[in-house]
């Protein structure tokens, strides 16, 4: 490899696989280190574009922090290739336009540094590797997605759709990285960062992959004014190990990437690598997630695939506060699937209901001195709690679903209700956050920290604001943006 352009990518989620593939692609020598070591085991299969099976690992919160506001928080995570793509939905709504903007209402800290039209190139190389099933029509409040599998709602579903609009909402299949419609696959997704993007790379001279390689510092040259080397615990054998980098991609999970900036202090980042402004860990924020069930008096159809009924329109809301619903079975069990493939019709529905939080620095992640991690490192603090306008929001939105549900001619009642705790969702997000000034964020334009100009922060921990929407295929299009523009200065340095 040519060490003088070099970079480490460091994890193998969506973020680090979509930043790998990019410099690849450009030419670009890359190493990429995936602290996880063992594949999942799992099955998926697929029939006439419905999902009938499907097993996969749990998510597990192995207490590996310390929660001091909502002793509840968790911190879920996957030590495995992929990470947590081996768990998830495959959910992948692009953001709106509004999403990088709205946040100014309140206060210029809350404005993104790029806009939605600076990431439309990149949402479609990513939908073009995720074979995204939706309906390719915009909607309010949700743009459409290059679309490889066309999906539409049931006919009785469209006519409740026709009621959202009218009052501003969308409601569509959710778009997912579903795949062909025909499918039997061991990874329990159908599309996984490591199989769908990793495995390909696998077979370039310009890549390189270290499973089982923990990154733990990335040690800063005063002199040179560059991060020059990872380093990093091979779990094999415990031995602690150097790699020396032109630049590097820190794309380990918006709690773990933060947690390495802090573990990474020097004499001239004493509060954390690139920490000029005291931010760096600070505007945690969250998904809130309520899952609850529906009756309704006259039956629907089934929804193999899941609805989505989009936020509230944007000049109705208070600013970054909003919450979307995601409409489906509520059972996973498999009689479930099958009916989902006959015209029987039912009256119960399961609903998960997605909310945003309003960006505080008082929401943060930290360091805990009294305790330590498995590596000797002081264990992770998530200090985060939701509050009273923010689970107002969930209410409502479950409320205004039941409300169009009526207005089309459906009567129906909520049988129960579950708010989850924060980080149920594994959409935490904003501990190392973009904005055009470093007085806001620590990251510019192009993810990198302003006060080291050769780290790029790719994953969700450089949200500005969240949007009640999937983060992934916009964290995966933030990192392929990053990692071009990298990829150009590498070339021409």
């Amino acid at each position: 490899m040519d060490d003088e352009r070099r970079v480490i990518v460091i994890g193998s989620g969506p973020s680090g696989a979509m930043a790998a593939h990019t410099l690849v692609q450009q030419g670009i020598p890359v190493t990429l280190l995936e602290s996880g070591q063992g594949f999942p085991a799992g099955w998926l299969v697929r029939a006439m574009g419905r999902n009938v099976y499907r097993s996969r690992p749990e998510v597990v919160d192995p207490q590996r922090h310390v929660a001091s506001a909502d002793p509840n928080a968790q911190w879920p995570h996957a030590l495995m290739p992929g990470g947590m793509s081996n768990h998830w939905t495959g959910a992948v709504p692009r953001f709106s336009p509004e999403d990088f903007c709205e946040g100014e209402r309140l206060h210029e800290r809350y404005r993104w540094p790029l806009s939605y039209e600076d990431l439309v190139p990149y949402y479609r190389q990513v939908e073009r590797l995720l074979a995204v099933t939706a309906d390719p029509r915009d909607v309010p409040n949700l743009p459409a997605s290059l679309v490889a599998h066309k999906r539409r709602l049931p006919s009785q579903w469209q006519e409740i759709a026709r009621h959202a609009e009218s009052v501003g909402h969308g409601l569509i299949p959710i778009p997912l990285a579903d795949g062909s419609p025909w499918m039997i696959r061991r990874t329990g997704t159908a599309f996984n960062s490591f199989t769908g993007i990793i495995a390909s790379l696998r077979r370039s001279p310009h890549f390189h992959l270290r499973l089982g390689a923990h990154a733990v510092r990335l040690e800063w040259s005063g002199e040179k004014k560059k991060v020059r080397d990872v380093i990093y615990v091979d779990r094999a054998t415990g031995s602690l190990n150097r790699l020396n980098a032109a630049a590097v991609v820190v794309a380990a999970g918006p709690l773990a990437s933060t947690k390495l900036l802090l573990d990474s202090a020097c004499n001239d980042f004493p509060g954390g690598l690139g920490d000029t402004e005291g931010l760096l860990g600070r505007y945690l924020h969250d998904h809130l997630s309520r899952w609850w069930v529906f009756e309704s008096e006259t039956p629907l159809p089934r929804l193999g695939h899941a609805a989505y009924l989009t936020r509230a329109p944007y000049r109705e809301s208070a600013p970054l506060l909003a919450a979307s619903c995601t409409i489906g079975h509520c059972s996973h069990a498999a009689r479930e699937k099958v009916l989902a493939l006959t015209p029987l019709k039912t009256r119960t529905f399961g609903v998960i209901t997605f909310g945003t939080m309003v960006p505080d620095a008082a929401n943060l992640v930290r360091l805990d001195r009294a305790s330590k991690d498995e590596f000797g490192f002081p264990k992770l603090d998530v200090h985060i709690c939701h509050n009273d306008q923010e689970l107002q929001t969930v209410t409502a939105a479950g409320e205004r679903f039941l409300s169009i549900l009526e207005a089309a001619g459906y009567r129906c009642t909520i049988r129960e209700s579950v708010q989850k705790e924060p980080g149920a969702s594994v959409h935490y997000g904003g501990t190392v956050r973009m904005h055009a000034s470093p007085k806001y964020g620590m990251l510019n334009a192009w993810n990198r920290l302003h006060a080291v100009d050769n780290v790029v922060v790719a994953d969700a921990s450089c949200f500005t604001t969240g949007a009640e929407k999937n983060p992934t295929p916009t964290v995966m299009a933030l990192a392929a943006r990053a990692s071009h523009r990298l990829a150009e200065d590498l070339k021409a340095s």
